[in-house]
């Protein structure tokens, strides 16, 4: 590649080229578990733990504070991205959802 104010046919499939070896290799390597999409085994396993937990001890219809799970995940050592995580997840399944200004979750199924 070469600095110029265009881009050559030949510089773009040299980027398409460079961008899918790297990209693959991160992916076989297993240095692309922090982005979005992409969890480790024990990740996904964590994430599935909490989430049982969490369907187990909040019964469909009931409202809990959003703080106090937290706090209690917390407390049993789970890390507190992976909750947020598992209660977004469940929001966008339509499983749960905020109520009284972001500060109640109610689980609709």
């Amino acid at each position: 590649m070469k600095l110029q104010p265009f881009a050559t046919e030949a510089d773009i499939e040299e980027a398409l080229r460079l961008f899918q070896v790297s990209t693959l290799d991160a992916a076989l390597s297993g240095n692309l578990s922090g982005v979005e999409g992409f969890t480790t085994q024990e990740d996904q396993e964590m994430l599935s733990r909490i989430e049982k937990q969490l369907k187990r001890r909040f019964a469909i219809g009931s409202q809990v504070s959003e703080h106090s799970i937290i706090q209690d995940f917390v407390k049993q050592k789970y890390p507190e991205h992976a909750i947020y995580r598992v209660l977004q997840l469940m929001m966008r399944r339509g499983e749960i959802q905020h109520r009284m200004q972001r500060k109640v979750l109610y689980r609709i199924k």
